[in-house]
């Protein structure tokens, strides 16, 4: 459209400067027939309407946004609630444990390896936040059980800067809260006696040949007795694996009568952590246990 109205307009110049030259009879041959020319091209040009458009007006509407009563409403609460999974998840033994007991965990042949992973297995961070969660979490439960100074005591003495025996006393109210709760609430021997799975254990009991307090029965077999109790959400069985881990726990904690403990302020504040993440984990399978 642009060349066409353009080649318009020079034939319209080219034209009065031909009308002018014609009056003064001046215009040469060759000029008249290229005008003549043009002329012709001109006319059998078709005209092109361009159609004019009206849009319509469009009326747009005052778009008022709705009062909503965010205090009594549904979706409030249902955002509550999904802001406080995230809460449960850490604040859930189960997984906390999950957590401690990974799989490079469980796959250590023995306590000393269990031991030396104590040095990089958790970092500070990592250590900050579980003692965090753990007196959050762990203190209610030994507060019903009457054994809360115990954590209490540990998590204290591991903070002095004057007590140069603090690893082994911290370890050794560690222990103290995990024989308690294997050996008088989840497993008592008493409770044992008449279970069929501990009829060879209890023989020389039964026929009155041995005292009560000295029959003997392993910590993983009390560990799954009572275990097997429950069915777990995240954990659904407590493997040999995990009570094993336990196991483990308690043989690094029973080195507080030697000597030299073998293991360092940060190792020990780790198995803190971790001892008190199985603790916090069997108290709340004893509560299940009761209810």
């Amino acid at each position: 459209m642009g060349k066409i109205e353009k080649f318009k307009e020079i034939n319209s110049k080219t034209t009065e400067l031909s009308k002018i030259a014609e009056s003064m009879n001046i215009i040469p041959e060759s000029i008249r027939l290229m005008i003549e020319n043009q002329n012709r091209i001109l006319s059998s040009i078709p005209k092109i309407e361009i159609p004019q458009y009206n849009f319509p007006k469009i009326d747009i509407p005052d778009f008022k946004i709705p009062k909503f009563d965010f205090i009594n409403s549904e979706l409030l609460e249902s955002l509550k609630k999904l802001s406080e999974i995230g809460d449960r998840i850490r604040n859930n033994p189960e997984i906390q444990f999950a957590d401690i007991t990974d799989l490079e965990i469980l796959n250590l042949k023995s306590a000393e390896e269990f031991k030396a992973s104590l040095v990089n297995n958790l970092t500070d961070e990592d250590i900050n936040t579980k003692e965090e969660l753990l007196n959050k979490n762990l203190l209610p439960y030994l507060e019903e059980l009457g054994i809360e100074s115990l954590w209490i005591g540990a998590c204290t003495v591991l903070e002095s800067k004057s007590n140069p025996d603090k690893l082994r006393h911290c370890l050794i109210s560690l222990r103290t809260i995990l024989e308690h709760l294997i050996e008088d609430e989840l497993a008592p021997t008493i409770e044992l006696k008449d279970n069929p799975e501990f009829s060879k254990q209890f023989k020389q009991y039964h026929l009155g040949k041995q005292k009560i307090e000295f029959v003997k029965i392993k910590r993983a077999d009390k560990i799954k007795y009572f275990t097997s109790k429950v069915e777990f959400g995240i954990l659904e069985e407590f493997t040999k694996n995990e009570i094993q881990y336990v196991c483990d726990c308690y043989s690094i904690l029973c080195n507080v009568h030697q000597p030299n403990i073998g293991i360092s302020e940060n190792q020990v504040r780790s198995l803190k952590v971790k001892t008190g993440i199985t603790i916090w984990l069997l108290a709340y399978i004893n509560k299940i246990i009761k209810e």
